[in-house]
């Protein structure tokens, strides 16, 4: 009995032992969920980020890339944050219209004229304001600052002022604000998902498509229009969002962790972004694509006028006044 009573001590020492060793190694998994496809310079930036948050955490934290919308679109995947599960989205500001309004206008066409002058704004109060109401509306900021990318317009003619859109049909992803955009641009603005613009191009359904430099190279939308007017009509930040709930379970070392690498991450995204952009306009300009400079003070300034006019739930003067942070 003695002997059978030392057993089971023995066995209920080892079984505790080990539970701790796995408790100790338990790690918390993220997934992180892009549009993006694999190779692309979001993708690459996720992947090193990954990596330096589990050699910061010791293994606690791990992130899992999932490119190419695999758990679903960025309302989505933002909706499923919300309610608490471990995810990590790259999405965009406009995509904030419902929850948090006036944060939409960060995606507003021809705010800035280079990403130097873009990234200010996330140092002012205004957005240190909107941020608080971003927690309020149940998500979190990760990282507010990763460049994604400087817009243009590939299409069948020149594009040298607003009169030459007239009449020209722009494909645009589903989202008021880029609706509205190419609206104000002079444009006839046509919703449609980014996989069925080739054939609408070689159709004739729509006469152009806007996008970075990199991602219409990619698309091989230059093999049916061959005319890249340099319009920077947006120069594009994204945030990194997850949901509050799930961010509120981390430790204050494990927020810092992502935090930190985070901000080393869009650092990194942003010299990729760079180089990708040049070289895909090297390989457009090889191919046969005449690239247009354009004078953009006359689309900047239908967009100031027009723009505010198309979203009433924003705040009054908004505008004009993120213009100001940005470019005063």
């Amino acid at each position: 009995m003695r002997l059978n009573k030392l057993s089971i001590a023995i066995t209920l020492a080892t079984v505790t032992t080990l539970g701790a060793v796995t408790a100790a190694h338990a790690s918390t998994e993220i997934r992180v969920a892009y549009g993006n496809q694999p190779g692309e310079p979001v993708d690459v930036a996720i992947k090193q980020w990954a990596e330096r948050v589990s050699e910061a955490s010791n293994g606690e934290l791990e992130l899992k890339a999932f490119p190419a919308s695999q758990l679903g679109s960025e309302t989505e995947v933002m909706e499923q944050a919300r309610f608490g599960a471990p995810i990590i989205s790259i999405s965009a500001y406009s995509n904030f219209l419902d929850s948090v309004p006036d944060l939409a206008v960060l995606d507003a066409p021809y705010l800035s004229e280079d990403f130097e002058s873009k990234l200010k704004v996330f140092d002012s109060e205004w957005f240190s304001e909107q941020m608080a109401k971003v927690n309020g509306s149940g998500y979190h900021i990760v990282i507010p600052n990763a460049v994604y990318g400087a817009r243009h317009l590939l299409s069948n003619e020149p594009v040298s002022n607003p009169a030459d859109l007239d009449g020209m049909r722009i494909r645009v992803q589903n989202s008021q604000m880029y609706v509205e955009a190419i609206r104000a641009m002079g444009a006839t603005p046509t919703p449609m998902s980014l996989g069925d613009v080739y054939p609408a191009l070689a159709q004739g359904i729509v006469d152009g498509v806007e996008n970075p430099a990199a991602v219409l190279y990619g698309g091989k939308f230059h093999e049916v229009v061959e005319h890249l007017s340099l319009t920077s009509h947006m120069h594009t930040v994204a945030p990194f969002v997850t949901g509050k709930s799930f961010w509120d379970q981390l430790s204050e070392e494990q927020q810092q962790i992502l935090t930190d690498t985070g901000q080393q991450m869009a650092e990194h995204l942003s010299e990729l972004v760079a180089d990708n952009s040049e070289q895909a306009l090297e390989h457009l300009r090889s191919e046969g694509v005449e690239i247009h400079d354009v004078d953009i003070t006359p689309f900047r300034e239908r967009a100031a006028q027009q723009i505010p006019s198309a979203f009433p739930q924003w705040s009054d003067g908004l505008y004009d006044k993120v213009y100001e942070i940005i470019n005063g």
